[in-house]
């Protein structure tokens, strides 16, 4: 069973596991409308108190999905000296974001003020139960990054020390291109 939660890549890569993993961001993205739940990076979740259009839900993780499989498939070619699929990256990057649909479900549960202007308005929005779906939602978070790393790790058949150097580099620059794009994407829509 824990082979299947944290690495599930052994059994499922390519076209299938890419197949189930768009299937469950849109299955998310149409939750995360609402929840109103905000995909705006790779590694980033808000919950917002402003319904955005259905069709930024579809897009945010989209955009995320793609920065990581090109940073991911880039890494495994300059560091593997196996030879690299795309769709094996594709599909493993794509399975790896299941746990945000988890992470998703607890929008339900978040309620976020329209306005904080006071200190009375920020101490209200900081009950125990959003620190309590906050952790829950970061334990989330830290899985699929987990994920991400065995996606990477088996699609690019890279193990060691050096892999997971290499994997936080990716990771790094994988969120710096999606926060750019989202900061461009906010500049053209405002």
């Amino acid at each position: 069973m824990k082979k299947w939660l944290f690495n599930p890549f052994t059994y499922i890569a390519g076209a299938q596991a890419l197949a189930i993993g768009w299937g469950i961001m849109i299955v998310t993205s149409i939750i995360c409308f609402f929840t109103k739940t905000h995909f705006d990076g790779v590694l980033d979740l808000h919950y917002s108190a402003n319904q955005a259009p259905f069709w930024m839900h579809l897009v945010e993780p989209l955009i995320d999905w793609v920065i990581l499989t090109i940073t991911i498939y880039g890494a495994g070619l300059a560091f593997s000296k196996s030879s690299i699929r795309m769709i094996d990256v594709a599909g493993t990057i794509s399975l790896a974001r299941w746990p945000m649909l988890f992470a998703a479900l607890i929008g339900f549960f978040i309620h976020v003020p329209a306005k904080m202007q006071t200190l009375q308005d920020i101490q209200n929005a900081f009950t125990a139960s959003m620190i309590f779906f906050s952790i829950l939602e970061l334990v989330f978070n830290i899985w699929m990054v987990a994920l991400f790393y065995n996606a990477f790790s088996v699609s690019c058949n890279l193990k060691g020390s050096k892999s997971a150097w290499i994997f936080v580099a990716a990771i790094i620059l994988s969120e710096i291109f999606s926060k750019t794009i989202y900061f461009l994407l906010s500049k053209q829509l405002n």
